[in-house]
């Protein structure tokens, strides 16, 4: 409110009535959002390319990723948590961005590889029987608590990382068309498996170990895009 304010003072017009352009500008659901806290608004992002169509250079560039996950959920008053211990979660919900993406990523692939190369029952033919049964238990647990979303749409988003490795190692011949080398890809993606269980669990990884994923990232990106 402090910024609009400052911007009518620029332009030598009468200072708004504050209490009713709040309440106007929260009304405004679909185009005004909060921001950091409460007492803060921001253009949401959905509204972003509107306002900026219509005003071109008025309106600040698209915020960062992690602005963009600030924006959704303030959590800096979470009890028994430092700065830090905050600063660290935005960090990581940007990681988690990198390796969401590149695991289902491989997910595709090898959904779309093997289908190719199997038939439809690929599944029934490649699966282990460990895998068969992490898939089932897991599904009959979703069965008995239908309130909570699945994990995924097929099998493969019920087995975990490592089980995905193994499909591209024990099928490789049907990979090399599309990964070259299968173990410039398998390496990488058996180096990053403690990492995104790291993740996974909420903890916090070093700043290195961030660069690590982020390059393995743009490596597959880089060796499987047509």
């Amino acid at each position: 409110m402090s910024d609009i304010v400052q911007c009518f003072r620029d332009v030598s017009l009468n200072i708004p009535n504050q209490t009713l352009l709040e309440r106007n500008l929260r009304s405004q659901k679909n185009e005004i959002t909060t921001g950091h806290s409460y007492k803060s608004l921001r253009l949401h992002r959905n509204a972003l390319p509107k306002y900026r169509a219509k005003y071109a250079n008025l309106l600040p560039p698209s915020p960062p990723p992690e602005e963009i996950i600030r924006e959704r959920l303030d959590v800096s008053n979470t009890p028994l948590l430092t700065p830090a211990d905050i600063e660290n979660a935005y960090k990581m919900g940007q990681v988690y961005v990198a390796i969401h993406c590149l695991e289902n990523s491989v997910r595709s692939l090898i959904r779309k590889v093997l289908n190719n190369a199997l038939g439809e029952q690929w599944w029934d033919k490649a699966a282990s029987s460990g895998m068969k049964r992490k898939y089932s238990n897991l599904k009959n647990r979703e069965g008995k608590n239908k309130w909570l979303a699945s994990r995924g749409a097929d099998e493969l988003n019920y087995i975990d990382w490592g089980d995905l490795v193994t499909l591209i190692r024990k099928y490789q011949e049907y990979f090399i068309s599309y990964i070259g080398d299968i173990n410039f890809v398998v390496l990488r993606l058996g180096e990053l498996e403690n990492l995104r269980n790291t993740i996974a669990h909420n903890g916090v990884i070093p700043d290195d170990e961030i660069a690590r994923i982020e390059l393995y990232f743009k490596d597959w990106c880089r060796q499987v895009s047509p």
